[in-house]
C-alpha cells in the first residue's frame, strides 16, 4: 500500500512539483520510505511506500528486468507468486521478492494482458522509457484510488488521492480514473465490466458449496503474510464472517471493534469474541465534541461533501485510529457483500428481480466513489492497509450469477435480504449473527442520526451555517445540487481544500443511499430531454425507451454519453464549409448534455470508406478525404475508425450473394435512387443490392462493438433495416433546423 504519483510530457519534467504532489499524501507511506522517487527526464515517477511484501528489498519505482518500463505501484497482488514463477520459465529475473517487480515484468512480457491474470487490488503506471510513453491501471472494483490531470502543455499528471493533484497551479480539473479502466499513452478503455448473467439453474446448495469454496480461498490469500492481521468488527453477518473464516488461515487475527457501550454493534462483536476465545480490541469511541473538532479533517482526508461518506468516516476514522495505535498494518473488512449479495434493506423494499439487479449494478458502480473511497482514506490517514475478501474477482464474478431470489427471499409474507450469504455462512456463525439485520455503520456504533435531516451530524454542523448563508451557496453552486446545512457546511470546507477541481464530484452520489435509482433515472430523463428536440431530431426517434435505458446506463456507470455514426464521402476530396458546420452543430447538441451531465458525451465517427469504394472512389481519393475528416474530428475531441477494421469487405463474395438478398421494394427504391445519385461502378440495381448486403454485414459489427452507444444518422427510420437497430437510433438534422441533407454530399 503505498501513495502514488507520476509526470509525464514531451519535455523534461520537474522532480520538485512531484515532491509537491506527494507531500499531501505522505500519510500513505511510512516515514522511512517518503518520496522514493526517480527522474526519466520527460517522466518522473515518485511514491510514499507502506511496505508489506519483501519489505527491505522493494523499494520503487522498479524496472523490468530489460530496463525498459519502470512502474510505482499502490495495492497488493494476491497471486504475485504464481505470477512470478509463471515469468521465471519463460526467462525473467528478479530481484526482488515483490509483486511490484511481478506487475512491471508482467507488463513487459504480456501487456494489458496482464489485467486479466492479476488478482488483486492495485492502481499502478508504468513508463516505457524507449518509446516516452505510459500505461495505467485501476482494479476492477476501484478498491485503490487514482486520479489524473493534464495541463495545457499536453503533460499527463496521475496521483493516489485529489489532494496532490490540486497543489498544482497548472491543473485546472482533476478526472477520476474509472475502476476497470486502463489508460494507455493518453487513451482510457475499460478491461472489466460489471455484469449480472443470472443463471436461473444455480441451486441453493450449489450456491452455498460455491460461496464457501470462494470466500475461503479470497480470506486465505489476503492473509499470506508474516505480520499480524487484525479484522474490523461490528457484529454483523459480513465482518463475522471475514473474522471467523481469516482464524482458520492466519491464527494470530484480532478483532477491532469501535462503538459506544449501549451500542449494539459492540455488544454484538464482544460477545462472539469472548465466546469463541478471540483476540479483541475496543477503541474508546469519540465524544460529540470530539467528532465536531475532526469533521473538518474527516472532509480533508476523503475529499467528499458527502453527508454519508462524512458520518460514517468520522467511525471508521477512529477504527482506524485504533487498529494503528495498536500496531496493524493489515487488516480485513466486510465492505463489499451489500452491494453483491443485495444487503441494504433498500432491496427488500423491491419487487420485481429487474429492480433488484438493476440496484445492484448501481451500487457497484457507486462502490469506488463511495464505501471503499472511505474505508481507503480513512484507514490510509494512519497508513494501513484495508483488504476487501467480498471484492474477490471470481467471487464476485460467481455471486452476480446467482438467481435474484435466493438474495432476497420471499416467504409467508417474510422477506429477507442477503439470504444465500446467510445459508453459507450457517456453517461458521451462531445463529444470532448470521440472522441479524443489517445496521448502518455509524447507527450500530452508537452515532444516531444517519437520515438526510436531523440527528447527531446534523446537529453538530447546521447550526454553524445561517439561512442567508445556506441560500447563498445553494445560488453560487448550483451545479453541485447542495440541499442541507449539513451539505453546505462540509462543502465550505471541501472548497477550502481546493477540491472544487475535482468536477466530476457534482455527479452526486452517497453511501447505500436508497434513492440512488430513482435520481439516475430523472437525470437521464433529463439528459434525454435535452437534445431530444425538434431543434436537433428531424423525427421522432422509434425506440425512446431504449434511448432512456442506454443513457441511464452510463449515468450509472459515471461514463459519458457514447454516440456513433456513419461518415461518408461525396464528390470532394478534402472536406469542405458543409463537413464544417456538421461537426459544430453536433457539438452544440452535446453541449446541451454537458450542462445536464459533466461526464458529458464520446462520438465516434465511424468513416465508411467501404461504401465509398463500393461508390466507385479510388483508394487515393478516400484516403484523402478521410484524411481531412480525422483532422477535423480532432479538433472536435471526436474518436474516428474504418468502416473496413470493424467488418469485413469483400466484393468478390457480396457479388456471388446477389439475387439471393431478401430487401423490400420501398427500400430497394430508396437504395437504388441513392445508387443512381453516387454509385459510378455499377449500374443502380446492382449498386444498391450490393450496398444492402453490405450493411447487412456491418451493422452486426456496429451492434457488437457500440453496444452501449447511441447510433446518430442523418436518414430517416426508412433505412433502419440496414442501420444497426439493436442499439437505440436518433435522427438528426445535418446542419441545422430543417437540414437533412449529408455534409458530404451538400455542394
Amino acid at each position: 500500500m503505498c501513495g502514488i504519483s507520476a509526470i509525464i510530457g514531451k519535455n523534461k519534467q520537474d522532480i520538485n512539483r512531484l515532491e509537491k504532489m506527494l507531500v499531501p499524501i505522505a500519510h500513505r507511506g511510512e516515514k522511512k520510505y517518503f518520496n522514493e522517487s526517480a527522474d526519466f527526464g520527460t517522466c518522473v515517477l515518485g511514491m510514499n511506500r507502506l511496505a508489506i511484501v519483501d519489505r527491505e528489498r522493494a523499494k520503487q519505482p522498479i524496472s523490468s528486468s530489460d530496463g525498459r518500463y519502470h512502474i510505482v505501484f499502490n495495492g497488493e497482488i494476491y497471486n504475485y507468486k504464481e505470477l512470478q514463477n509463471e515469468l521465471k520459465e519463460i526467462g525473467c529475473s528478479f530481484t526482488t521478492d515483490s509483486d511490484t517487480e511481478v506487475l512491471v515484468n508482467g507488463y513487459a512480457t504480456w501487456g494489458e494482458k496482464l489485467l486479466d491474470k492479476v488478482s488483486g487490488m492495485f492502481a499502478f503506471f508504468i513508463y516505457d522509457s524507449k518509446e516516452n510513453t505510459f500505461f495505467a491501471a485501476r482494479d476492477p472494483f476501484g478498491v485503490k484510488p487514482l486520479y489524473w490531470a493534464k495541463d495545457n502543455d499536453k503533460n499527463y499528471y496521475f496521483a493516489s488521492e485529489i489532494k496532490s493533484l490540486v497543489e498544482i497551479e497548472v491543473i485546472k480539473t482533476v478526472n477520476l480514473f474509472p475502476s476497470g479502466h486502463f489508460m494507455n499513452n493518453g487513451k482510457l478503455k475499460k478491461y472489466f465490466s460489471i455484469d449480472t448473467k443470472i443463471d436461473e439453474n444455480i441451486t441453493e446448495e450449489t450456491a452455498v458449496n460455491k460461496i464457501r469454496e470462494l470466500f475461503d480461498h479470497s480470506i486465505k490469500i489476503r492473509t499470506q503474510t508474516d505480520l499480524p492481521v487484525a479484522v474490523y468488527l461490528s457484529g454483523g453477518i459480513d465482518s463475522t464472517a471475514v473474522l471467523a473464516t481469516a482464524l482458520k488461515y492466519h491464527k494470530d487475527t484480532t478483532a477491532i471493534i469501535v462503538g459506544n457501550e449501549q451500542s449494539t454493534d459492540r455488544q454484538i462483536a464482544v460477545q462472539y469474541c469472548e465466546e469463541n476465545s478471540i483476540k479483541y480490541i475496543v477503541g474508546v469511541p469519540p465524544t460529540e465534541e470530539e467528532l465536531a473538532k475532526t469533521i473538518p479533517e474527516i472532509i480533508r482526508m476523503t475529499e467528499s461533501f458527502e453527508p454519508n461518506m462524512i458520518r460514517q468516516s468520522a467511525v471508521s476514522y477512529f477504527i482506524a485510529k485504533t487498529a494503528a495505535e495498536k500496531g496493524f498494518k493489515v487488516i480485513l473488512c466486510g465492505e463489499g457483500s451489500d452491494e453483491i449479495f443485495a444487503g441494504y434493506p433498500e432491496f427488500m423494499a423491491l419487487n420485481t428481480a429487474k429492480e433488484i439487479e438493476q440496484k445492484i449494478l448501481s451500487f457497484l458502480s457507486d462502490l469506488h466513489r463511495t464505501q471503499l473511497q472511505r474505508v481507503d482514506r480513512t484507514s490510509m490517514a494512519f497508513t494501513t492497509e484495508v483488504r476487501e475478501p467480498f471484492l474477490d474477482k471470481d467471487l464476485v464474478k460467481f455471486v452476480l450469477t446467482i438467481p435474484l431470489a435466493l438474495k432476497v427471499w420471499r416467504e409467508n409474507g417474510k422477506v429477507v435480504s442477503k439470504y444465500i450469504l446467510r445459508k453459507a455462512m450457517q456453517d461458521r456463525l451462531p445463529q444470532y449473527i448470521y440472522d441479524r439485520e443489517k445496521v448502518v455503520l455509524s447507527e450500530g456504533a452508537g452515532f444516531k442520526g444517519n437520515q438526510k435531516v436531523g440527528g447527531l451530524f446534523y446537529d453538530i454542523v447546521s447550526k454553524e451555517i445561517s439561512d442567508q448563508e445556506f441560500e447563498k451557496y445553494k445560488k453560487d453552486y448550483t451545479d453541485w445540487n447542495l440541499e442541507t446545512k449539513e451539505e453546505v457546511y462540509y462543502f465550505k470546507h471541501y472548497l477550502n481544500f481546493g477540491y472544487e477541481k475535482a468536477v466530476f464530484n457534482k455527479q452526486r452520489t452517497t453511501v447505500n443511499k436508497t434513492d440512488t435509482q430513482q435520481n439516475d433515472t430523472k437525470l437521464a430523463g433529463e439528459i434525454l430531454e435535452s437534445f431530444d428536440t425538434w431543434q436537433f431530431k428531424r423525427e421522432q426517434p422509434k425506440t425512446e425507451e431504449k434511448l432512456l435505458e442506454t443513457i441511464l446506463r452510463s449515468v450509472r456507470s459515471k461514463k459519458p454519453i457514447e454516440f456513433v455514426m456513419y461518415w461518408g464521402k461525396g464528390e470532394r476530396d478534402i472536406i469542405g464549409e458543409k463537413e464544417k458546420e456538421a461537426i459544430l452543430y453536433l457539438k452544440k447538441m452535446l453541449s446541451m448534455i454537458l450542462e445536464k451531465y459533466p461526464f458529458g458525451s464520446k462520438v465516434t465517427l465511424i468513416l465508411t470508406d467501404t461504401h465509398a469504394e463500393l461508390n466507385g472512389h479510388t483508394k487515393s481519393q478516400i484516403n484523402q478525404y478521410f484524411d481531412s475528416v480525422i483532422t477535423l474530428a480532432r479538433q472536435a475531441k471526436f474518436y474516428t475508425t474504418n468502416l473496413s477494421t470493424l467488418a469485413i469487405f469483400d466484393e468478390q463474395a457480396l457479388m456471388k450473394k446477389l439475387g439471393g438478398e431478401k430487401i423490400s421494394d420501398e427500400l430497394l427504391n430508396i437504395l437504388v435512387e441513392s445508387s443512381e445519385k453516387h454509385c459510378k461502378k455499377y449500374n443502380p440495381d446492382i449498386g444498391a443490392k450490393l450496398y444492402y448486403l453490405q450493411n447487412l454485414i456491418e451493422k452486426k459489427e456496429i451492434e457488437k462493438s457500440f453496444s452501449e452507444a447511441i447510433f446518430l444518422t442523418y436518414n430517416g427510420n426508412e433505412l433502419d433495416e440496414i442501420f444497426p437497430n439493436k442499439i437505440p437510433i436518433f435522427y438528426m438534422y445535418s446542419i441545422k433546423k430543417g437540414t437533412s441533407v449529408k455534409p458530404w454530399f451538400d455542394s
